[in-house]
């Protein structure tokens, strides 16, 4: 078996289909966006690339393998991208995020870039023509295995505000910013209010928020102990800045950074919270989650604590398999589990 029939073995749907099309895509210079996939770390199929990118996590690995030509975190960069002829974003789930990050890169390339959009159908890629109907006309190229790829031609070019994706809303009392793609882009969720009814008044010492989204689990527990030393962690770049305007906007005191779970943490905690993402774009997974839990002991003092929060449809005991800690369910309502765990 030779090394591209390997590879394509043990790569996604997205990737089979952009090899299955390579020719449109061979020998020209190309900006890489959206979830890309593992394989392209190793990518040799174009003369120049550059990879610009939301997630941290896709950036530790994908800077492992390429020292260059790697964006990440920045709504504003020069214009470094208009010398690119090709742009290949990876579709995700949501449509709203896609939107943002799309109008984000559309507002570098330039006019004459040729745009390819790969992603799976059961994420509403076949719908891309109403979603950027005012920008863009697409035309689907080829599909396989569940998945389509379309291309298109920019029409008009749209400016960029960030402050036109910003979502607001208020909960008791708090005033919640928030953009595409962040968990609770619209309101508080169901699990978050459940998490955040078990926050007594007596919390002291170091918080750590992993997954901190908008930070209203943070803020929220801040609020009702003042005098916590408390820090937000998130993986998505966007969460990243609504946590620190939504610090900012409560008058609450704390630190933000991009840390994909615990990969950026030094300190050792008194209570690490978290509402813990259980999917994987379009696939659970419980991977995260498992992690929070079983290298949760490396990273709480004695007597620490981790609370998180889980839907009641995930097993215990698939979760819980191996017992790294002690752990009591403190509430269950509503189709949800707050579960705390102690060394």
């Amino acid at each position: 078996m030779n090394h591209m029939c390997s590879q394509l073995l043990h790569s996604s749907k997205e990737y089979q289909l952009l090899i299955k099309n390579i020719q449109l895509f061979k020998n020209k210079s190309t900006i890489l966006s959206g979830i890309i996939p593992y394989q392209l770390c190793y990518t040799k199929l174009f003369k120049k690339f550059i990879i610009y990118l939301q997630y941290y996590n896709l950036y530790k690995i994908k800077s492992k393998k390429i020292n260059k030509n790697i964006i990440f975190n920045n709504f504003y960069y020069p214009n470094i991208l208009d010398k690119y002829q090709q742009l290949i974003y990876f579709w995700g789930k949501n449509k709203k995020e896609v939107k943002f990050q799309l109008t984000c890169l559309l507002s570098f390339i330039s006019y004459h870039c040729h745009i390819y959009i790969v992603g799976k159908n059961k994420s509403g890629i076949n719908g891309i023509n109403n979603i950027f109907d005012n920008y863009l006309i697409f035309k689907k190229i080829d599909y396989a295995r569940n998945c389509s790829l379309y291309k298109g031609y920019i029409i008009k070019k749209p400016k960029f505000l960030l402050k036109a994706f910003v979502n607001t809303y208020k909960w008791n009392k708090l005033i919640i910013n928030s953009l595409p793609g962040v968990f609770g882009y619209k309101k508080i969720d169901e699990g978050t209010k459940l998490l955040i009814s078990t926050f007594k008044s007596n919390i002291k010492g170091k918080v750590l928020d992993i997954g901190s989204g908008t930070g209203i689990l943070g803020i929220a527990l801040a609020k009702k102990n003042p005098k916590i030393d408390l820090t937000l962690i998130d993986n998505y770049d966007a969460a990243i800045w609504c946590s620190k305007n939504n610090l900012i906007n409560n008058h609450i005191k704390g630190k933000v950074f991009f840390s994909n779970i615990y990969s950026k943490i030094k300190k050792k905690y008194n209570l690490i919270i978290s509402n813990p993402p259980l999917h994987n774009n379009l696939d659970i997974n419980l991977s995260i989650v498992k992690e929070i839990i079983k290298k949760a002991k490396n990273y709480l003092i004695k007597n620490g604590e981790l609370r998180i929060i889980i839907q009641s449809f995930i097993s215990l005991d698939v979760l819980l398999k191996k017992k790294y800690l002690n752990y009591k369910i403190i509430l269950k309502k509503n189709n949800y589990i707050v579960l705390t765990f102690t060394l």
